[in-house]
């Protein structure tokens, strides 16, 4: 059961775009000025920054007139415009275009019958000759979706018009407009008018705005940025808020330019990363401070949900066309969140935020690399002695997708006992002596509620930008329940598909206080009543059942990452050993002893015990 959802093409070449004339993509740039500056608590410092680089964009429209409703003929401003058969008017801009002392107008047109329906229209001014609607580029498709539950207001914060329509016609320079168009709760379009003879869109796009996402708004100047006489574009692109299951996020923006040349619609290659980066830094600033390291990681959160937005190479992004390449500022975004979580001792969300950091798109740093493991040792300080032992017993693994209860669990005595298809097999890791468990029933790899009711299917990427979700099934008949996670996806060229994505899951809990488990890489708690999804800072005291990656006396938990085994406990500790290097993220199914000493994981299907010396001073680094 899959759950499907469902830009700008200014590079002609390097993206397909949309663009007039068919014009080849010309690399261009050009020098900015120095950026400095630290992001607030509420991002905005860090926002003001960029605009500050930006001194020469004002970002001011002059709005067009909006037509009365209904209307196919307008007199406005001294010009009668009519429209196309079976089409009314939204809005026209009427200015002499062209110089040549007669008054020109733009138009939005959409269908009387049809709103899903909409064409720009340029009108020529030609003294004592009627006015005559030329098409500017092709009949737009605006969708026709219904508004869905809480859409309608959100509609409303954009400042939409009618059922969740946007209309939005402006000029915003000397030679150029902005259209933006929505037919109720589909994707809108977006799109620059040059109305410089040829009147033609110099480029398009549709925004997508998914249920719960953050408000993305688009403001766009058309100054001559490298006064070659013709309009250029910079767009800001920002994005503010957001609903649950995350909190509201800050308001970060970043920048996007083209150059209108001769040989087509050039981007300037330094944005939007340019302006990501100044996001970045900031928040790397207060990383290392405790009293602002907690707002750190929404800050990231938001910076990486602004990429995607934006770019392809997040895999759903809300701008179409756009290719963004390779990105620093989302590896030192990535790194500033990482330097969080170490500075409030949360050595597992840092692990998993250095893994999201090093991901393409963005880009790998060695030397980064290495600071940041310092880091995170310095929160888990590392264990390496360990004395290792392969279990002879085969432990009978769960190899559905579904989330599963491991093969191992550690009694209170500190053996280990191991679930295999013939019966539970008891270890000691000292002795590595073997015995059948005769005492002890074999436990069900099924994650399910206290009362047997529901079971935990499966977390997954639903495809939309936005969260990771979670089903839970009635073990009987009853519909399932889907919950959005506190969990961004991760970016994946594979959700381009539109196909769902599963999520790594590891279960830990499932109690009166709702199911406890690690998304991805990151706790979270399902609320019994499954109303809801919250963010897991402190473990709970919920006891886990055998195959739980808690300890017996549930203080003690064992958690496989990519940088090693994570001990979580009374203090915690980044378990190695020589002989998995290289495997850490091949491990699966970990179970811990009350101590922490006594780690248990299996690997390519075969299970090994280890003893670590926790005393031992070259253990912690």
């Amino acid at each position: 059961m899959r759950r499907w959802v469902l830009a700008l093409a200014f590079s002609c070449a390097a993206t397909g775009c949309k663009c007039s004339r068919d014009r080849p993509y010309v690399p261009y740039s050009i020098d900015e000025a120095g950026v400095t500056g630290s992001a607030g608590d509420d991002g905005g410092a860090a926002t003001a920054a960029i605009e500050a680089a930006d001194a020469g964009v004002t970002f001011t429209e002059q709005p067009g007139t909006f037509a009365p409703p209904n209307t196919s003929q307008w007199d406005v401003e001294g010009l009668v415009l009519t429209a196309p058969a079976e089409m009314i008017f939204v809005a026209a801009l009427v200015r002499d275009f062209d110089g040549d002392g007669a008054k020109d107008a733009l138009a939005v047109v959409r269908g009387a019958s049809a709103p899903e329906r909409a064409q720009v229209l340029s009108y020529k001014g030609v003294a004592g000759k009627p006015l005559v609607a030329s098409p500017v580029g092709g009949p737009i498709a605006l969708g026709n979706a219904p508004c869905a539950a809480g859409e309608e207001a959100a509609s409303a914060a954009r400042g939409d018009a009618g059922a969740g329509s946007r209309q939005r016609l402006a000029l915003i320079g000397a030679h150029s407009a902005v259209v933006e168009l929505s037919n109720r709760c589909s994707p809108r379009w977006f799109g620059i008018v040059s109305v410089a003879s040829p009147v033609r869109i110099l480029f398009s796009t549709t925004i997508t705005d998914p249920p719960g996402a953050p408000l993305l708004t688009v403001e766009a100047d058309g100054a001559d940025r490298d006064h070659d006489g013709v309009d250029d574009v910079t767009l800001r692109v920002t994005l503010e808020g957001g609903a649950p299951p995350f909190e509201p996020g800050p308001k970060l923006s970043a920048m996007l330019r083209w150059f209108d040349r001769p040989a087509g619609m050039s981007r300037d290659p330094a944005e939007p990363d340019a302006s990501l980066r100044v996001l970045a830094s900031g928040a790397a600033t207060r990383a290392a401070r405790a009293k602002d390291a907690p707002a750190v990681p929404i800050f990231a959160r938001q910076l990486r949900a602004l990429y995607g937005a934006i770019c392809s190479e997040g895999g759903a992004p809300r701008m179409s066309d756009i290719s963004c390449g390779s990105s620093r500022a989302l590896e030192e975004g990535g790194l500033a969140e990482v330097r969080a979580y170490t500075t409030m001792g949360d050595a597992l969300r840092a692990i998993s935020a250095l893994e999201r950091a090093q991901r393409p798109p963005a880009i790998r740093t060695p030397q980064r690399t290495s600071d940041a493991q310092a880091w995170i040792a310095q929160a888990a300080p590392v264990g390496a002695s360990a004395n290792l032992r392969v279990v002879a017993a085969v432990p009978q693994i769960e190899r559905t997708r579904a989330p599963a209860w491991g093969a191992l669990a550690f009694e209170p005595s500190g053996k280990l006992l191991v679930r295999t298809l013939a019966g539970v097999v008891r270890v000691d890791p000292v002795t590595g002596d073997e015995a059948e468990a005769g005492d002890v029933r074999t436990w069900s790899s099924r994650v399910v509620s206290p009362d047997g009711a529901h079971r935990f299917i499966e977390a997954y990427s639903a495809c939309d930008g936005f969260a990771l979700r979670a089903t839970l099934a009635p073990t009987g008949d009853g519909e399932p329940h889907d919950v959005a996670l506190p969990v961004a996806p991760p970016f994946s060229a594979r959700c381009a598909s539109g196909k769902g994505e599963p999520a790594p899951v590891i279960p830990i809990a499932w109690g009166t206080a709702g199911l406890e488990a690690i998304v991805a890489g990151e706790p979270i708690l399902i609320a019994a009543n499954f109303a809801r999804a919250s963010a897991l800072s402190v473990p709970l005291d919920q006891p886990g059942p055998p195959g739980s990656p808690r300890s017996p006396n549930g203080k003690t938990m064992a958690v496989p990452t990519g940088s090693g085994i994570v001990v979580r406990g009374a203090k915690t500790r980044l378990l190695r050993a020589k002989e998995l290097d290289g495997g850490y993220g091949e491990l699966r199914d970990c179970s811990v002893s009350d101590d922490g000493a006594r780690v248990a994981c299996i690997r390519g299907g075969r299970a090994f015990v280890g003893v670590w010396d926790l005393a031992d001073p070259a253990a912690a680094h």
